[in-house]
């Protein structure tokens, strides 16, 4: 959650980091994005507050959606299986490819799309955040936002070296794994504009996908 962090991706889920003292988890949910409304380098870059909301609230529903197909998987598969070999081999099966590649498009949104300008923008807020270590500056002026790869979207991993920096690979990322993602400006703040968020949470991930995730959080856990 803290995009300063030269750290990537870590090995394990740190604790969110939610209030006990609130009962409910929406409350829990709604207290933490609340309590970092003003971190412009937690979470997602140039989202507002109520589209952190709208994010927390989705990913909640996500995983309550995945705990019914997760308690179907644990009936039917045996952590032992090749299904589960394959799954839990992150390192081969392109898994953390891609969580670095999604950790990119959250902490520079537009860095695929093929927009030289914005390339060219964090290019050079990385190089002046590398002269000033304490320069927190690489959001994308005209709010450029994140969304999620198209369906269907392989992305070519060969000549990538996701142990360099990210000031070492924001080029090679930004002239090899071009998929035009990450240009979405609207924001959860009309009527309006909830039609379209309204839109793309209710039809993120259909049942397959959240059978999906049940599977690899079943054969990792087990």
């Amino acid at each position: 959650m803290d995009l300063r962090s030269d750290t990537r991706i870590l090995p394990n889920a740190p604790l969110a980091g939610y209030d006990e003292d609130f009962s409910t988890q929406s409350m829990k949910t709604f207290d933490l994005v609340m309590r970092n409304m003003n971190r412009t380098w937690w979470g997602i870059t140039n989202f507002n507050t109520l589209d952190k909301l709208t994010h927390a609230f989705h990913m909640a529903e996500i995983w309550d959606n995945t705990a019914e197909q997760y308690r179907l998987v644990e009936r039917l598969l045996d952590p032992e299986s090749d299904v589960c070999g394959c799954a839990t081999n992150v390192a081969e099966n392109d898994i953390l490819n891609y969580l670095n590649l999604m950790a990119f498009k959250i902490k520079y949104p537009g860095i695929t799309s093929g927009n030289k300008t914005i390339t060219d923008h964090y290019l050079e807020s990385r190089e002046k955040r590398s002269a000033d270590p304490g320069r927190y500056d690489i959001g994308y002026r005209v709010r450029y936002t994140f969304r999620f790869s198209g369906e269907g979207s392989q992305a070519d991993f060969d000549g990538i070296d996701f142990d360099l920096s990210d000031i070492e690979l924001l080029k090679d990322i930004a002239e090899k794994l071009v998929d035009d993602d990450g240009v979405l400006t609207v924001h959860a703040d009309s009527a309006e504009h909830w039609k379209v968020w309204r839109k793309m949470v209710k039809h993120g991930m259909d049942e397959s996908g959240y059978y999906d995730l049940a599977v690899f959080m079943f054969c990792m856990l087990n």
